[in-house]
Parts: structure tokens; sequence; C-alpha cells
């Protein structure tokens, strides 16, 4: 019913989050603890080049992370852009990553995880599912879907027993920027800063 929700609880399946930080974060994240409410603002901005920087943030005190973001930006020269000058240069891609097949084994009296490498028909498993592409490197495999199939792809590989790396809903630019050594490594160190705020949850950037 709630495929955001959904997406978050299987992130901190993967990351094996602890359940009582998972259900904290529910009742945060919904409002049902007394001043924690917390809400997802995203940020846009340009900086030299033309690179674009994309800002998600999930905040409780918006006038607290407003300031934040504006400093940091400011500090490295970059200005914020009014709302969809960024965004509708991403699209909202799935993105599922597998590094085989797992089974519950047991190993000295206890039940441990085996995961064994793809198979050869892995591709012909893939093409029948709704995704829009794949690519496979040194035994990874790295599936793109849309976002509205995003949830039953995921599904389905599990189903199937497919040890699944990651997945998560990322914004893709259309277009990629290229930058200086210098511009380059000014801009990595704004997105460092970024990433380092409490209250940023992503950055993304078209930065080549």
């Amino acid at each position: 019913m709630n495929p955001s929700l959904e997406l978050a609880l299987q992130k901190a399946r993967y990351a094996g989050v602890p359940r009582d930080i998972v259900d904290r974060a529910i009742l945060k994240g919904s409002g049902q603890l007394e001043g924690e409410n917390l809400e997802e603002i995203f940020y846009e901005g340009y900086g030299p080049g033309g690179v674009a920087v994309l800002i998600k943030t999930l905040t409780s005190n918006t006038n607290r992370t407003a300031s934040s973001i504006k400093s940091t930006m400011g500090k490295f020269w970059w200005s914020l852009g009014l709302p969809n000058s960024v965004a509708r240069q991403f699209k909202e891609t799935g993105i599922i990553v597998t590094d085989g097949t797992a089974e519950k084994i047991m190993d000295k009296w206890r039940e441990v995880e085996k995961v064994t490498p793809l198979w050869p028909d892995f591709e012909n498993v893939v093409m029948e599912l709704p995704i829009k592409d794949f690519e496979v490197e040194e035994n990874t495999a790295v599936i793109y879907t849309d976002k509205l199939n995003f949830i039953d792809v995921q599904k389905k590989l599990e189903e199937l027993h497919y040890h699944i790396i990651e997945a998560d809903i990322q914004f893709e630019p259309d277009n990629m920027v290229t930058l200086s050594w210098d511009e380059k490594d000014k801009f990595l160190r704004l997105v460092d800063v970024l990433e380092n705020d409490e209250d940023v949850d992503k950055v993304r950037h078209n930065l080549a």
C-alpha cells in the first residue's frame, strides 16, 4: 500500500538495521513521535560548467535545513535554483544489484547463507522480467527498471532466490557534464560536505 515505505524497509533489511530502530523511524516519519515529524524536501542548484545538483533532505526542522544547505552552497560559490529547474533533468530509475543465488545451509550446527555465483542462464531469466536494461561485470549484475516495475522485479528476483546486494530508486541524469580537475575537486568537496549534513538523505548530480 505504501511503495516508499516498502522500499525503505527493504533497504533496512539489506543493511541489517535492528527492528527497534526501524520501528522508531516509522513512528518518527509518520509524525507519531511528538515534535519529530519528518518532512521530505528537495533543493536544487547549479555550479560551474552547468553541473546540476539535486539534494534530497529529510528534516524535522525546515528552517534549520534550509539555512544549512544555503550556507554550504554559498561557501562553494554554488547557487540554489527554482523548484524543478534541476529535477526535470533527472529521471527516477530502479537499480537492483545481485551477485548470485542464495540458500540457507547448516555450518557447524548453525544456519548460514551461501551465495552461488550467477548462472549462465541469468540473462534469459532477467530478459523475461519488465526491466529496462542490465549489465554484468565480474559476476555482479546491475538491473535497471522504471519506477513502476521496480518492486515487482525485486520481488520476482527474491522469489527466484537471487541474493540482492542493493535495491533503490535513484535519480539518474539525462545528460552528463565534465569539469576541469580543479572545478571537479571543488565540487566533490561540496558533495562531501552536503552528504555529511545530518538532514541530507541523498545527493545526485550530473558530473561525468
